[in-house]
């Protein structure tokens, strides 16, 4: 027998199904006991008294001039921090998807609701590329401008870096158009973690389709760490993935090729990783031999094709997230003291850290305002006990004057945060005028914008 299947569910499997064409399904409440959301991880639920899927702009108008309390939209489900839980009432973002118009620039207007992964891909047979993408493509457009979601390149920005405009629509109803000519309250969108209103589209700025050659290979940590600073700035994209405990990574490059042939084959190691992970949390005293034995699995390799194919990895390995992102010239020294920290506490973590870097952005609150960054995450199986590491390891990221990223775990509250961002009070005051009842804030985004309950926000 089948198992039953969530509304949910079924509309992201028709969605990896389907290439995300329009799915033509009308705006409906679930309500009562049978409305529930949880993310990709399952370390955030929620079971809010509405739960609705509007299908069109003028629906979704109504359902925020009529509901009441809080209202929170949702997209990939993506996030490991509470961004999205509240009581009151769920909006998805699924039926605002596909690509809906393009001008002779290379701007390419979304449905807001659209994957990554679809947006890139159609993104290519209309002759483009995103300029960079993460290793992650199933997170909804809005989603991942909202967080602040990045790759890896020192010259290259996070999704919120490459908006060139978006409709967004107030809690009030009202829908809006905002771009560069908007000021900061375009720059404050760019990255609003869903607290000005409800993004319906999004116009990315992409470049003409470029391909990428892509190499894998495996070092000892030290010499990983010293051959990632002395050559940041000679590649397009770079990035590697720490195992402290086993003294191993894995370096992964990025350039630009004019060839044409294809490449693309990559071992699926999913069900390796799941089952080294079961074996880690089973036996921990074997997870340092596991960590030195990834390079017997990783073997020296390249790959190339359309760039969209090279960004990203096929993830189905569940784990729960910290990341916080360090002024980039600070971040090897950072993870230095990571890796001796979970040495010296013999935490047991089988999954790697991954090490990236991001250009300078003018937005507000992106993790790389003003700042060019250097991000260090930290990944524990979804089924241990993720506390001790993050605790462990938080504190050090802290003293770097990092910041974390709005869609990963976290512990800061508005006073850390105000002083990481030189303007914080700018985005606040850009919230109020857009959502003066507050309606958009659930507990998370009260607490880390500092705003109480009750009154006028």
């Amino acid at each position: 027998m089948l198992p039953t299947l969530s509304r949910r569910t079924l509309l992201q499997a028709l969605l990896a199904t389907t290439g995300a064409a329009v799915l033509p399904f009308s705006s409906r409440a679930l309500a009562g006991s049978a409305a529930s959301w949880h993310n990709w991880s399952g370390n955030q639920s929620a079971a809010p008294k509405q739960l609705h899927y509007p299908s069109k702009v003028s629906e979704l108008s109504q359902l925020l001039v009529n509901s009441t309390g809080t209202v929170r939209p949702f997209g990939g489900s993506h996030s490991f921090s509470p961004i999205v839980p509240t009581e009151d009432t769920l909006i998805s973002l699924e039926a605002f998807n596909g690509l809906r118009d393009q001008d002779d620039n290379g701007n390419l207007t979304f449905g807001a609701g659209t994957r990554l992964g679809a947006a890139s891909a159609q993104a290519w047979q209309a002759g483009y590329s995103f300029r960079n993408e993460p290793d992650i493509n199933l997170q909804s457009l809005a989603g991942a401008i909202a967080t602040g979601t990045h790759g890896t390149g020192i010259t290259l920005p996070c999704l919120s870096g490459q908006v060139a405009g978006l409709q967004l629509m107030r809690p009030d109803g009202e829908e809006v158009t905002l771009t560069a000519a908007d000021g900061d309250a375009f720059l404050a969108a760019c990255c609003g973690l869903g607290a000005l209103g409800v993004i319906t589209a999004v116009t990315l700025r992409a470049d003409p389709a470029y391909r990428l050659r892509e190499h894998t290979w495996t070092l000892p940590l030290d010499e990983a760490i010293d051959f990632v600073g002395a050559n940041r700035h000679r590649y397009r994209n770079i990035e590697f993935f720490a195992f402290p405990l086993g003294r191993t990574a894995i370096i992964k490059t990025m350039e630009l090729t004019d060839s044409s042939e294809e490449a693309l084959e990559q071992d699926d190691s999913n069900d390796l990783l799941e089952k080294v992970c079961e074996l880690s949390l089973r036996a921990p005293w074997l997870t340092s031999t596991l960590q030195k034995l990834v390079t017997l699995f990783v073997s020296d390799e390249e790959r190339q094709g359309p760039a969209h194919r090279i960004y990203a990895n096929r993830r189905t390995v569940r784990f729960n997230e910290m990341e916080y992102t360090v002024p980039a010239d600070d971040g090897l020294d950072c993870l230095r003291e990571v890796c001796e920290r979970i040495r010296d506490q013999d935490i047991n973590v089988f999954f790697p850290i991954e090490y990236r870097y991001t250009a300078a952005d003018d937005t507000l609150l992106s993790m790389f305002s003003e700042r060019a960054g250097a991000s260090i995450s930290v990944h524990q199986y979804y089924k241990q006990d993720y506390q001790p590491l993050f605790d462990a390891v938080e504190p050090i990221f802290q003293r770097f004057a990092g910041r974390p990223h709005w869609g990963k775990l976290h512990s800061l509250d508005a006073t850390r945060l105000r002083s990481l961002y030189p303007r914080f009070d700018d985005f606040l005051a850009l919230r109020r005028e857009f959502d003066p009842e507050g309606r958009m804030l659930n507990p998370y985004l009260r607490r880390v914008l500092g705003i109480e309950t009750g009154g006028r926000q």
